[in-house]
């Protein structure tokens, strides 16, 4: 995938990251990642990404208000995988699939034994270990990363670093589906199931079909621009596949999770002015709309 990049991260990864660190300063705060911040930072990005809330929304730049708005999400988002994450049952083996600049095997308790394989493009793991390195002692579990392009096979790679497919595994798919091509996503998510020994289990956030309209056309066009990403790589993730429908056809047991369902559990609102219906238009983001989308968790029995 060409995307631009600053110090070899990618701008999709320094926007969660942003993200993450708005939310850790808000006063209700759903995620507190004390390492959100110091990452965009050190990446001494292009693009002026927020990283607190600040005192009058209304006054950012008209590029920094969509990233703030996409906070919002991000919190929930992360806030969500979190819980799940640390509800029971916990297996001793997680896997984080293109885990970009996610610190959870460092901010979250683990259990004692726990393996975490982190799944991403060796620049990516390795600017955040540096970083990681100089902020935050070893984390609870042992933390095992591996540089894979997820668009390729990849299952040898993992094998080969230790994974076992015959022990129970959580799987967490964050930000991964929507930037793959629908044949990508659907050869991922079979990885998944086959790997996947008895009393595994999965979040996994949804890609969303893209309209087939003039108008929406042209607004990839204006996106491909923007960002360098190629049309025909947007078009290919027209017709995602849908995971609940894959995983419940292989026995597993799958529950769905709207956004604004999540959105109403944890206090949040897809809008920098909740109280006026009038700002609840979401900003254009193709080739994925947050409020469209949701996510799947499921178990293996």
């Amino acid at each position: 995938m060409t995307e631009f990049e600053d110090q070899g991260v990618s701008l999709t990864a320094l926007a969660v990251a942003a993200g993450r660190a708005v939310e850790t300063s808000r006063a209700d705060a759903l995620v507190k990642d004390p390492f959100a911040a110091a990452l965009v930072e050190a990446a001494h990005s292009h693009v002026d990404f927020p990283t607190s809330w600040p005192s009058d929304p209304g006054a950012l730049s008209p590029l920094q208000q969509p990233l703030l708005l996409a906070s919002i999400y991000i919190g929930v988002r992360t806030r969500f995988i979190d819980d799940f994450l640390q509800s029971a049952p916990a297996t001793g083996q997680t896997v984080v699939l293109g885990a970009g600049l996610d610190t959870r095997s460092h901010r979250l308790g683990w259990p004692a034994g726990s393996q975490v394989f982190e799944i991403d493009h060796a620049n990516v793991l390795d600017f955040k270990a540096g970083v990681l390195a100089r902020l935050s002692p070893p984390p609870s579990c042992e933390l095992i990363t591996l540089a894979a392009d997820l668009s390729e096979p990849w299952r040898a790679l993992l094998l080969a670093v230790g994974f076992d497919a015959g022990q129970p595994t959580t799987w967490v798919l964050e930000g991964l589906l929507p930037y793959l091509d629908s044949a990508a996503q659907k050869a991922v998510l079979a990885e998944v199931m086959e790997l996947s020994g008895p009393g595994s289990r999965a979040v996994i956030e949804r890609a969303v079909p893209l309209p087939k309209t003039e108008d929406f056309e042209a607004k990839l066009r204006d996106f491909s621009l923007q960002t360098g990403l190629p049309m025909s790589e947007l078009l290919a993730r027209a017709d995602p596949p849908d995971p609940e429908k894959l995983l419940t056809g292989a026995g597993w047991r799958c529950e769905g999770h709207p956004v604004q369902d999540l959105c109403e559990t944890y206090g949040r609102t897809l809008s920098l002015s909740p109280a006026d219906p009038a700002h609840r238009a979401k900003p254009e983001q193709p080739p994925h709309d947050h409020s469209r989308g949701g996510f799947v968790t499921a178990w293996r029995p």
